[in-house]
């Protein structure tokens, strides 16, 4: 820091007095200048810029260029939703499962847009495989996913020249940890079991439809006969996990499907840990309870992951599948989506009926 203060004192003794006469563009003493002035920018860069600037981008097209023309934009009810990896020529594309809702599209590098299929979903590591009704697509080489290591750079492919974003593996792929979600009612207790007593404003249960007065059977088939039955249940989840609950509104029984959530809008983060990651911009409904995920520092928004991340040598070494913190984001690694790719196409893992039955 005092080495910048002297730099900054010489800068403001040498200015002055060539400003004064007027120094010719190519005289000694202004080129002098123009090189300090070229120094103190150096030394303020914004630290985005280092990160996330177009020129630092723009030093990693090459790594991308073919692995761009294979990524696609998933938009849900016309809004960009998660970024996708084409991962077979005739139509699929492998995304991010809980980014997803509504009517589903998806759009090439080369501008073109298709109508998308949902065919499979693997709650486990919130992957989903779309169908397009398209042939002869550029397609990912998923054939050299070996390991990476700790400290390799990495770029988000996207579908322009450039990575969405880049950034350094953190640490080695391993089991992300589960953290309970969150349904948002406050319960009571009565004979036929936890009693809804309020629904908080835009969580899962009252997105799902969930009612004062309802009481809570089960959950995914479980049954809650009391509170701390339920709550159980509830906790085996993640935020984004998606749960069966069944209902009891006066006299009917209903099914309806709710997604946790990781806070609520009236409180906030409920820990210091999610308040201060949350400080760094939205963060990934689902970004917890991975079988197997990397950790790298790239700063993405949600709708960015789902898409392929690949090494300096282009090589594709994961899926984006969250952004969990401020500098904390996890790839499932390639080998792990091969090992669930064909199930996914196959329509072993496919989704359920999305129909709720609601009053």
């Amino acid at each position: 820091m005092r080495a910048l203060f002297l730099l900054l004192a010489i800068l403001s003794l040498t200015v002055s007095p060539l400003r004064a006469q007027e120094a010719p563009p190519d005289s000694p003493s202004e080129r002098a200048r123009g090189a300090f002035r070229d120094a103190i920018e150096r030394l303020w860069v914004p630290q985005s810029r280092l990160a996330t600037g177009p020129h630092v981008l723009a030093a990693f097209r090459e790594v991308v260029a073919a692995v761009n023309q294979s990524t696609v934009v998933v938009r849900c009810d016309g809004q960009d939703a998660a970024l996708g990896g084409i991962v077979g020529s005739d139509g699929w594309v492998l995304t991010k499962a809980t980014a997803l809702s509504g009517s589903t599209t998806c759009r090439l590098a080369d501008g073109r847009e298709f109508d998308a299929e949902l065919v499979g979903v693997d709650r486990e590591f919130d992957l989903a495989m779309l169908k397009l009704p398209a042939k002869r697509l550029p397609a990912l080489d998923l054939s050299q996913n070996g390991p990476i290591e700790v400290g390799a750079w990495l770029a988000t492919a996207g579908v322009a020249k450039d990575p969405t974003a880049v950034g350094i593996v953190s640490v080695a792929a391993r089991r992300i940890a589960h953290q309970p979600g969150i349904l948002g009612v406050q319960l009571d207790e009565v004979e036929k079991g936890p009693l809804v007593v309020q629904v908080f404003d835009e969580s899962g249960a009252a997105k799902a439809g969930v009612l004062v007065n309802d009481i809570v059977l089960s959950v995914n088939g479980e049954k809650t006969p009391n509170r701390d039955e339920l709550q159980k249940q509830i906790r085996l989840h993640s935020p984004g996990d998606e749960i069966e609950i069944q209902i009891l509104r006066g006299d009917a029984e209903l099914t309806l499907r709710a997604t946790l959530v990781g806070e609520l809008k009236d409180f906030g983060p409920l820990n210091r840990s999610e308040f201060q990651n949350a400080m760094g911009g939205e963060l990934s409904s689902r970004r917890f309870g991975f079988p197997e995920a990397l950790q790298h520092d790239t700063v993405l928004d949600p709708e960015d992951c789902g898409g392929p991340v690949v090494d300096l040598d282009g090589r594709v070494v994961g899926f984006n599948i969250a952004r969990s913190g401020r500098t904390e984001s996890y790839a499932i690694p390639t080998s792990a989506v091969v090992d669930r790719m064909y199930d996914l196409m196959s329509g072993k893992l496919a989704p359920k009926d999305e129909e709720e039955t609601k009053e």
